[in-house]
């Protein structure tokens, strides 16, 4: 029954099935999305962005920082110290974060945005020099009976800002605290210089350009490289691109150079080893020795994997030609694949696989439209969290874009939960990918704002923007971060999810992307976008065959993650290296050790990698929190995505406490898990070896009908799992303490097609 309830919400009822009430809720923000209805805006009075109070951004924050002032006036204890202080990050940070999304949008306010932000920053750094709160805390510590009296979340805000102080080097003498102020100071400046570098176009002149470029566009008497052109067929155009694009840069490998010698010092004048033991205070890791284990792990277990993946991609590349038959005869260590084959191969492999597997679907985008995939997806969210997505006229002034739609996030309980504002087509033709901004963060008393900006091509009038798998995850992905910030309730401010560790704090993203690769999910969402009533439906071999190939070439991509993060630990850990080895050396090095594929002379990928310095220390955290996504993952929602035990369960221990409480322990009773390197390895492991053997499907038998509600990796549970299912899907266990069997659809009455039939009708000359 419950299986069914949601198929109608999902899919609509057919006309045969009147008499059972649809759920309207989200009925209007298809429409919406889908560009076929426009909201107006409210009638009321005129309100700043986001709806602050004043449109003036710079006079609120004048009128936020006198305020602020006031406050800080009323230090006595450590508690009312916490408080304070929180209500001006409150205040300050809310309003920066506002201004550091506009001035990097299209909204015409970016000067202005930029100058405010500048000025926010400017007043929290210098919270870090406030001699008055710092003693206050170190007071609270010392004395034993005040410590006590406070409780575990408050205990925590003291201790995060005990260690702000201590890597702002505030309880240093005064001249060790100048030198640790400029150091910080070169390091931003000398940042943003390394970081415009990594995404600066390559110009080539004409007559310098290799024959297979001039293909491509140019402007004047150049060729611009914008990227290495991954996705173009020709193999010629695609070497040359990436090799020019990627060559190595002196003058970026400087900026580097000079980030890593000041990050050393600044950590040894804090007080630290170096500078990746000083980034990794207070996160779940908490030491270089644990990241470092944790990457060898998954190397030793993700190589063989890797290894089938790249001979995948060479019988792809090479599939019926000469080369490949006499493949036999080559040398043993040939390389065949190349850095600037995989994205491509890949892709071609994806489009193949899905051609293949639904049987020509020809009509398969249109099931993926925007706004029925948001539409769907706040299904989900209603049946797992209990919260739908509602559309609302913004007020006057409140959206910085017309194109941009506001959604409210109600419980049916709780009430107003939060905002999140789709900025989908604000006419910004970057190719950057789509991202969630957190303006305002959720605690017991403020309610969270975000924003899900992406780049998508408007609708035409005929068609409404669609999506393919990739933009797919992607779009699951900064939802699920949306939704993260939305269920957060924290006492304080900065123990709200916003300031949680950076390899925790990914951990919603990534299962969410879990989700978007289970069938069973996906086939909910996939709706056609033209019916209302009646649906058509994608076929379940088609669901599977998308399912199927997300799965695709995961090992590979681990391998780059991990390659990446293991040249971010060395760098940080043994910079600068006794024998004077520069940072390409030490890449190429890396290269050689991680990979599968070979490192291009003359070129320098790394130095176009500006996560060494925005997430200096901290690249690990993207295997870290995909490693504990998919435990959570197999542990909740591999059995029955829509499980609403599973979705409060997982609410209550983890996404409600934001920052406030001890992240490995959040996890750890979460999944009844023991987070040691190698199970976090195996995690990331063990579901790629799975897909690769048979992936993820709707039956055992390959026969038609419903989606499959369990996982096959738990279909025959020990006595440990059954137990915790038990709590967290009562409805999946029965009074033995056994699995329930899922009941079997009437195929006469609950018959799915796989695929319309192309037989002839009798007595007719065309086929339906």
């Amino acid at each position: 029954k419950q299986w069914y309830q949601r198929r109608v919400r999902a899919h609509g009822k057919n006309q045969s099935e009147s008499s059972i009430p649809r759920f309207p809720a989200n009925s209007d923000i298809e429409d919406i999305l889908n560009k076929k209805t426009q909201i107006s805006v409210s009638d009321s009075k005129k309100v700043g962005v986001f709806g602050l109070p004043s449109h003036d951004l710079d006079s609120y924050l004048t009128s936020a920082i006198r305020q602020c002032d006031d406050l800080l006036l009323q230090l006595e204890d450590a508690e009312d110290t916490v408080k304070v202080v929180d209500e001006i990050v409150k205040e300050i940070v809310s309003l920066s974060d506002a201004c550091s999304f506009l001035a990097q949008s299209t909204s015409d306010r970016r000067d202005e945005a930029r100058n405010v932000l500048r000025q926010a920053e400017k007043y929290l750094a210098s919270l870090n020099k406030n001699p008055a709160i710092l003693a206050a805390l170190k007071n609270t510590v010392k004395d034993l009976s005040s410590w006590e009296q406070l409780d575990v979340e408050t205990r925590r805000v003291v201790l995060m800002l005990l260690l702000d102080f201590k890597n702002n080097g505030l309880d240093l003498p005064e001249e060790k605290h100048k030198e640790v102020e400029m150091l910080s100071n070169q390091i931003s400046a000398t940042g943003v210089d390394f970081v415009r570098g990594s995404t600066k176009p390559v110009s080539l002149p004409i007559e310098e350009c290799p024959e297979a470029l001039l293909s491509l566009p140019f402007t004047g008497d150049e060729i611009v490289l914008q990227d290495w052109c991954d996705s173009n067929p020709v193999d010629s155009i695609r070497e040359h691109a990436w090799v020019n694009y990627f060559r190595y840069d002196a003058k970026q490998e400087q900026h580097l150079h000079s980030i890593l010698d000041k990050r050393q010092k600044l950590a040894v004048s804090t007080g630290y080893t170096n500078y990746a033991e000083r980034a990794l205070q207070g996160t779940m890791a908490g030491s270089p020795a644990v990241v470092r284990e944790f990457l060898t792990e998954l190397h030793q277990q993700i190589r063989p994997v890797a290894r089938d993946e790249v001979y995948e991609l060479e019988k792809w590349k090479f599939q019926g030609s000469k080369f490949w038959i006499n493949r036999g005869h080559a040398k043993v260590n040939e390389v065949v694949v190349f850095p600037w084959d995989t994205n491509f191969l890949e892709e071609q492999m994806k489009k193949a696989w899905i051609k293949s597997e639904s049987r020509g679907h020809a009509s398969l985008p249109d099931f993926l439209s925007v706004g029925t995939v948001i539409e769907q997806i706040g299904v989900w969210i209603e049946d797992t969290y209990g919260a739908r997505l509602v559309a609302e006229r913004p007020l006057d002034g409140e959206l910085w874009s017309p194109d941009v739609i506001k959604l409210a996030v109600e419980h049916e309980t709780e009430g107003l939960l939060g905002f999140v504002y789709l900025d989908f087509y604000s006419g910004d033709k970057r190719k950057s990918p789509p991202c969630h901004h957190v303006i305002r963060s959720g605690t017991q008393k403020t309610i969270p704002i975000s924003v899900i900006e992406c780049n998508y091509t408007p609708s035409n009038g005929y068609r409404p923007p669609h999506l393919n798998i990739n933009t797919l995850e992607k779009l699951f992905e900064e939802l699920g971060a949306a939704v993260h910030s939305m269920l957060s309730r924290t006492r304080y401010y900065q123990t709200s999810s916003s300031f949680l560790s950076p390899d925790t704090k990914l951990i919603s993203k990534y299962l969410m992307r879990n989700l978007a690769r289970n069938p069973t999910l996906l086939y909910h969402v996939m709706k056609h976008h033209t019916r209302t009533r009646v649906l058509p439906r994608v076929g379940p071999r088609s669901v599977t065959a998308m399912t199927n190939a997300m799965n695709q070439i995961q090992a590979h991509r681990v391998e780059y993650q991990l390659l990446y993060s293991a040249l971010d630990q060395t760098l940080h850990t043994e910079w600068p290296f006794s024998d004077g080895r520069s940072s390409t050396e030490i890449f190429a090095q890396h290269v050689e050790t991680f990979t599968h594929l070979p490192y291009i002379e003359d070129t320098a990928p790394h130095l176009r990698f500006n996560p060494l310095f925005t997430q200096g220390g901290h690249c690990y955290s993207h295997l870290w929190c995909q490693a504990i996504a998919n435990i959570i993952y197999q542990e909740l929602f591999a059995i029955d995505p829509f499980s609403r035990h599973a979705g409060e369960y997982f609410r209550e221990h983890f996404l409600k406490h934001g920052a406030s409480r001890n992240p490995r322990e959040m996890v750890e009773y979460l999944t009844g898990t023991k987070l040691t390197p190698d199970r976090l390895a195996s995690a990331i492991c063990t579901p790629i070896e799975t897909s690769q053997n048979y992936g993820q499907g709707f039956t055992t038998d390959g026969t038609k009908g419903g989606p499959q509600w369990w996982h096959r990796e738990i279909a025959t549970p020990d006595s440990a799992l059954l137990a915790r299912l038990a709590d967290t899907h009562p409805h999946l266990v029965d009074r033995n303490g056994q699995l329930k069997v899922p009941p079997k659809l009437n195929k006469k009455a609950e018959q799915v097609k796989d695929e319309p039939s192309f037989k002839k009708i009798k007595g007719s000359a065309k086929s339906p």
